[in-house]
């Protein structure tokens, strides 16, 4: 399977998709009303989006860009967390006091649990074992077991807590408290407060690195900008200008973009984790909130070009396969030019003129490889063969009649050095040849003969068949339906009486010139 990266960003009522790797957006999705902090399935195929004014939740399918429910939750829902097996998702409902606990597959609410004042976000533990609750009303986090649904602990926190990220070991979780203007660090093992962090002023949300987990990014709305935490030495690295007022923040899934909401000035800032500078600024046409970035979990057409920035491709490996293949050892490039390739007109009524001139791929003349290894190069050696290309030139005479002519461009001679390294009687070494010929200018006539410029781009590979175990997707995807070739009706009327099939003419009437269009 194949993958795409997408950034999902709610702006007024909608969802703005982009793709992370190009900065372009793909699509707007209307949602709820106000949408929040939204958050996309561990496996990629969904995106939950709590609509703080509708009292909703969103449900979008990352491959089709639609929604595929709405689920009514409690009042003004902020926030959501996904357990890692993407059924299960958890909403902060801010002016209820609870959590609702959603079915992913069945989109329903499938329990309620109360936890303390004004929830603003909540966080799932990387084994899914513990959910986290910011109580901004309470000055709490509130500590959830799963298996049963019910708070088994609640930690005092600074004023106002709201983000909340997990350190990739599990063994830390970080708050950030808004009225405070620091980050609580809580020892997951013993819910005590390790340290407390000053950042930016009102901070709102953190994300961690899920490549590096040394490093943390904290929103700070009041200050606009973002602080880089360490989650080792529980210290503020240094700290990045983005634009005003920023909100949500999320990370790419190879670690080296930080994609933040500003709401101030309508805008994204893509932050550079490798440099901590900014490394691109997009405008949105509403002010953005929240910001959940990952991999689309729809598959692509085999077709389709693999997108090679995308870090999520090898996420989906489901086994390791042996396969026989052709494997290339080595291969070189060249380039043949014939400036005045020549073929003698055929007997006809002249003037002639070109119609075509098409090739089929080179071949090497049998028996013209020679092979010799080179001492001072060991597993290189000189490679010398004979490469023939064929051609068929179509010419028109003056009568309308068609001519086709046919041969081998001029013999092309090569003399290379090749990786080509000694190998077992057993096992056979093949040298291979690709070409692509074009012909460079417009033909050139004579009184018997026509003359062309002629390109040839040429490709050599010495390959061998081997045995290779490498990583797989599984099996391909059952193919769609074959498309029956439509029979066309024998009598015309049918078509024309079908509306779906000729609908009335939109041009019925001339326009009345009244628009710009």
């Amino acid at each position: 399977m194949l993958f795409e990266t997408h950034a999902w960003v709610t702006l007024d009522n909608a969802v703005a998709i982009y793709n992370v790797y190009s900065d372009v957006l793909v699509a707007t999705i209307p949602v709820g009303t106000n949408p929040q902090f939204p958050k996309r399935t561990p496996d990629g195929t969904k995106v939950l989006v709590p609509n703080f004014g509708s009292n909703t939740v969103s449900v979008i399918c990352t491959a089709a860009n639609q929604v595929l429910a709405t689920i009514p939750v409690g009042l003004a829902p902020t926030a959501v967390a996904i357990d890692p097996t993407s059924t299960t998702a958890y909403v902060t409902n801010s002016g209820s006091g609870t959590v609702s606990v959603l079915s992913i597959p069945t989109h329903t609410v499938v329990s309620t649990i109360t936890v303390g004042t004004g929830p603003v976000d909540i966080t799932i533990s990387r084994d899914g074992s513990r959910i986290y609750v910011s109580n901004g009303g309470s000055n709490t986090v509130s500590v959830i077991n799963p298996v049963t649904n019910t708070v088994i602990a609640t930690i005092a926190v600074g004023t106002s807590p709201n983000g909340l990220a997990v350190s990739l070991d599990n063994s830390k979780l970080f708050v950030v408290n808004s009225g405070s203007n620091n980050v609580s660090v809580i020892n997951t093992s013993t819910n005590a407060i390790l340290a407390t962090i000053p950042v930016g002023s009102n901070p709102q949300k953190i994300a961690a690195n899920p490549v590096n987990p040394v490093f943390m990014y904290v929103s700070n709305f009041g200050s606009n900008s973002v602080s880089v935490i360490s989650t080792t030495g529980l210290n503020v690295v240094t700290t990045v200008p983005v634009g005003i007022n920023p909100l949500g923040l999320d990370v790419t899934g190879d670690g080296t973009q930080v994609w933040v909401a500003n709401e101030g000035d309508s805008s994204i800032s893509i932050i550079n984790t490798n440099t901590n500078t900014i490394a691109a600024a997009l405008p949105t046409s509403f002010p953005p909130r929240g910001v959940t970035v990952g991999r689309v979990g729809s598959t692509l057409s085999p077709g389709e070009p693999i997108d090679l920035t995308d870090p999520y491709q090898l996420e989906e490996i489901t086994e390791s396969v042996c396969i026989i293949v052709e494997k290339v050892y080595a291969s070189c490039q060249q380039r043949e030019c014939f400036p005045a390739f020549t073929v003698c007109l055929p007997t006809g009524v002249p003037p002639f003129t070109f119609v075509s001139m098409t090739f089929a791929t080179g071949v090497i003349v049998p028996g013209s490889v020679v092979i010799t290894p080179i001492p001072s190069r060991p597993n290189f050696s000189r490679v010398q063969f004979t490469i023939q290309i064929p051609y068929t030139l179509v010419l028109r005479d003056s009568t309308g009649t068609l001519f086709t002519l046919t041969g081998n461009l001029p013999d092309i001679h090569k003399d290379i050095v090749l990786y080509f390294p000694p190998t077992r009687p057993e096992f056979d070494f093949n040298l291979r040849i690709e070409t692509r010929t074009e012909v460079l200018t417009s033909p050139l006539f004579t009184v018997s003969s026509i003359q062309l410029a002629i390109g040839s781009f040429v490709i050599t590979k010495v390959t061998g068949i081997v045995q290779l175990l490498v990583p797989a997707f599984g099996f391909c995807p059952e193919p769609p339906l074959c498309e029956e070739f439509p029979e066309i009706p024998q009598n015309p009327c049918l078509n024309f009486f079908d509306t779906t099939l000729t609908p009335f003419p939109s041009d019925f009437f001339p326009p009345q010139l009244d628009s710009c269009l």
